[in-house]
């Protein structure tokens, strides 16, 4: 059994990536125009694509922009210092998600002392922008990382933005990023409206494998009838079966867990495990890839794993202990307790369905372990999207039986996103 120290490392990590944030986003003073750096093969971001291309969409306009600081362009320079940095441009005011413009930042509305912009904070009592937050704004733009997890709270920070813009007049432009993990990958139970809350606001699947521009496209015309006044501005040169890490984007994580892509690869089925009283990994070097508990014996979960032959990815038993970590939301579960686990190792992520390892461990942490338990608000709900998955698992169906149930509803969801696809 591979033993994992995780204290500590995690805080060094993240120290050093932000004092990376800061040397790179530092220095802008030269504009946009001409400085951007593309990459092998023409790929762009939207972003790039908006500066260098269709830079008239937003001159001479009063720009808000939706974003954190995992809205950069490919070389790592910050979206919005490049905004600033160019006077024929006027970024007037952040709109930030949950945990703030800054990671880690506080979910509350402030002056941002770096930029000396303001920021409304669009997490907590307040998720949709008023026509007050919205007076004197021409257009709004939006540019963040996402991961293509229904529950990654950010897609509703859009719907929200999107709505307010359609009720005040107001223009909404989507700087196209590529989807992390696999944007083919669509998989998981539909949201049903009696589980409706801020991490499950669509009625789309666990995996949607959509971009957030594509996704924009959805929400306009099968939320809001066409009426916001959107454009996406699209990736050059980008298609649906490339990997993140083989375009030489500079990463910046979108939330204090998210720590690396492969991250991502494993939290749309992992982050299930918020529900319950397993740990997420959260607190370790590994969130979302290391998953345990102090009653688990990582070598019994790490043979019931094993029998399911999942293409993609292996399991190996691991003890870890969490530390503190300094993010108020979602802290993590038994600080400085030992915890056996396994660790998720992604091996191709092409062949890797995150939805259905969650849903197997899920079965097997019920199966396997009498400590194991539900939250008892029941949070597994809307994660999931319905009762259904912790009924099922609490009544001992099996998974092909859990798997099945979702399919049809999840096979129709396939017919309609495919006319909002941008790329091939």
């Amino acid at each position: 059994m591979k033993r994992i120290n995780s204290k500590i490392l995690a805080t060094i990590i993240v120290g050093l990536c932000l004092f990376i944030g800061v040397f790179l986003f530092s220095g802008n003073s030269q504009g946009t125009a001409g400085t951007l750096s593309f990459h092998k093969d023409g790929f762009t971001l939207g972003n790039e694509v908006l500066l260098s291309e269709k830079v008239d969409l937003i001159k001479g306009k009063n720009i808000g922009i939706i974003t954190n600081t995992s809205g950069v362009v490919s070389d790592g320079r910050l979206f919005v210092d490049l905004l600033l940095a160019d006077e024929s441009l006027n970024p007037v005011k952040i709109y930030s998600p949950e945990h703030g413009f800054e990671i880690d930042d506080r979910d509350v509305s402030h002056v941002n002392k770096r930029t000396g912009l303001d920021v409304v904070s669009l997490y907590g009592n307040k998720k949709k922008p008023s026509s007050g937050d919205l007076s004197g704004i021409d257009v709004l733009v939006y540019d963040i990382q996402d991961v293509g997890a229904r529950f990654y709270t950010f897609i509703n920070t859009m719907y929200y933005c999107m709505e307010a813009a359609s009720q005040n007049g107001v223009k909404f432009i989507v700087c196209d990023r590529p989807l992390i993990p696999d944007a083919n990958y669509v998989d998981g139970f539909m949201l049903d409206d009696n589980v409706q809350s801020f991490v499950g606001l669509l009625d789309i699947p666990i995996a949607y494998g959509m971009t957030c521009g594509e996704l924009a496209q959805y929400i306009n015309a099968e939320y809001l009838g066409g009426s916001c006044d959107l454009e996406v501005v699209q990736m050059k040169n980008y298609s649906r079966s490339m990997e993140y890490d083989d375009l030489g984007i500079t990463w910046v994580k979108p939330s204090p867990s998210m720590y690396f892509p492969s991250t991502a690869g494993t939290y749309q089925g992992t982050c299930l495990l918020e529900g319950t009283d397993f740990a997420e990994g959260r607190g370790t070097d590994r969130p979302f890839e290391y998953v345990g508990a102090p009653y688990c014996d990582g070598n019994v979960l790490k043979e019931a794993m094993d029998k399911y032959n999942f293409e993609g990815v292996s399991f190996e038993a691991i003890e870890f202990t969490p530390s503190s970590i300094t993010s108020p939301s979602n802290p993590p579960k038994y600080v400085d307790k030992n915890c056996g686990g396994v660790f998720i190792n992604v091996t191709d992520q092409t062949k890797f369905e995150p939805v259905k390892v969650g849903i197997a461990l899920l079965i097997e942490l019920n199966n396997n372990f009498p400590g194991f338990s539900w939250r008892k608000d029941n949070y597994i709900d809307k994660l999931a999207g319905t009762k259904q998955l912790r009924q099922m698992i609490s009544n001992g169906s099996s998974y092909s039986d859990i798997i099945s149930s979702y399919q049809p509803s999840l096979d129709q969801f396939k017919k309609k996103r495919k006319k909002y696809l941008i790329y091939n």
